[in-house]
């Protein structure tokens, strides 16, 4: 009996490692029936390896073999990876990628930017949205590089050291916090962070391992550690600037308010060696886009769109969209007032923070809510790893033709997600 159960076990991390592989170097996005039971396949054998709870050390080496098997081909489900190599080759040749939209650099022939890169990117018509904190390892993928495969494996290589990164911190928080350890595989071996992390190259994994850096250190009164991890967070992607009012009201008891302020300071400090006004109206013009013409998987400016189309007659996302920005800060700093007051700890301040921002947003990637998979974790809170599935069927979405998202698929997606959210709450006696 135990030498059977051993062989399901090992059965189910090869199956694990090579549902990631086909996904990875196999199947296209648009391939739907494949990419779906190669998914749900791997998130089965997530389930039952955790359950199984046997060698941590097995453990991690099939997460490691999981993200190694990605390295063989381009990314097949994101076309993100093309903007950071046509980034990178600006700066290669000295020039700012904020500067100019894409279309102007196809008659200077400048070396690599070609026809052919050209029509891999997914928004030729606007500046990129990268900032330089982002752009540097874009340069540097450039530099090492001779071929668009080996730039990505230079930047697989430092997500990946980012992902083994924050399996690390994980451990060592759950350890602080007095839980088991174990929990940590949770987040490492979650089909989702291996999908979108190392194999489409998404930069949330950074973001996760400078937030788990600045929150641990931040229990650990190490404030300046707290600062470079927050402040990294921020020059990674402006997102985590969510999490300050929270920080902020959280160190005032404790006279640590001004690590918050410190760490927007330090995020701004990124941004300073490639600081002039091409930045600042190029990042401003791609903000406004982000905020007022994109949707995609939304949850309540679905239902604000469909009102406005009964009271206007056409989509009027040009205010929905601020709107719901101004209500979505207005409860964030709700929020982060009632998580002082209660003495909750900073990841299940940051979990619900975030959830409140993704329910309010126009668009909804599904590499968007891995971070919540951590602050899950640390916050005995699960419906994160329900969502992790579920926004994986977005992807269904894609077809040889372009994309349209059923909206059964998105009616699922947040139905399940809030009703389990909520049976937390209740069940934790936080209503």
């Amino acid at each position: 009996m135990r030498e059977q159960n051993r062989m399901g076990f090992y059965s189910f991390g090869f199956i694990f490692v090579f549902a990631s592989f086909s996904i990875g170097n196999w199947i296209e996005r648009y391939q739907s029936g494949a990419l779906l039971m190669a998914f749900v396949s791997s998130f089965i054998c997530y389930l039952f390896l955790l359950q199984e709870q046997k060698s941590d050390r097995l453990l991690f080496v099939f997460g490691l073999l999981a993200r190694l098997v990605l390295f063989f081909s381009l990314p097949s489900l994101s076309d993100d990876v093309y903007r950071f190599i046509w980034d990178g080759l600006l700066l290669k040749n000295g020039i700012h990628p904020f500067s100019a939209l894409p279309e102007s650099y196809l008659a200077q022939e400048i070396p690599g930017l070609d026809k052919e890169l050209f029509k891999k990117l997914n928004s030729p018509n606007y500046f990129t949205i990268y900032p330089p904190f982002n752009q540097a390892i874009f340069w540097l993928s450039v530099n090492l590089s001779t071929s668009w495969l080996a730039s990505v494996n230079i930047m697989r290589s430092i997500l990946s050291a980012a992902d083994i990164g924050s399996f690390l911190l994980l451990r060592k928080t759950l350890e602080h916090y007095k839980k088991d350890r174990h929990l940590a595989f949770w987040y490492f071996l979650n089909p989702l962070v291996v999908v979108e992390l190392t194999g489409n190259l998404h930069f949330e994994g950074l973001v996760v391992f400078f937030l788990l850096i600045g929150a641990l250190a931040f229990e650990k009164q190490r404030n300046w550690l707290s600062v470079s991890g927050f402040g990294l967070a921020i020059g990674t992607k402006l997102l985590p600037l969510i999490y300050l009012p929270s920080l902020f009201f959280y160190g005032l008891e404790m006279k640590r308010w001004w690590i918050a302020l410190a760490s927007a300071i330090l995020g701004a400090i990124t941004i300073l060696p490639m600081l002039n006004e091409t930045l600042i109206t190029g990042m401003a013009s791609s903000l406004e886009l982000y905020f007022r013409k994109f949707e995609f998987n939304a949850s309540l400016y679905f239902i604000a769109r469909e009102i406005g189309f009964l009271i206007y007659g056409y989509n009027n996302i040009a205010k929905i969209g601020p709107l719901l920005s101004v209500l979505s800060l207005l409860s964030i700093l709700g929020v982060s007032a009632v998580a002082s007051v209660k003495k909750w700890n900073l990841f299940k301040s940051f979990l619900f923070i975030l959830t409140i921002y993704l329910f309010f947003a126009t668009i909804i990637h599904p590499w968007y809510i891995i971070p919540l998979i951590a602050f899950g974790i640390l916050s005995r809170y699960r419906f994160p790893i329900l969502w992790s599935f579920l926004i994986f069927l977005t992807y269904l979405g894609y077809t040889t033709h372009g994309f349209e998202l059923p909206l059964w698929i998105v009616f699922l997606e947040y139905l399940s997600v809030s009703t389990f959210a909520v049976a937390e709450l209740v069940k934790f006696k936080h209503l």
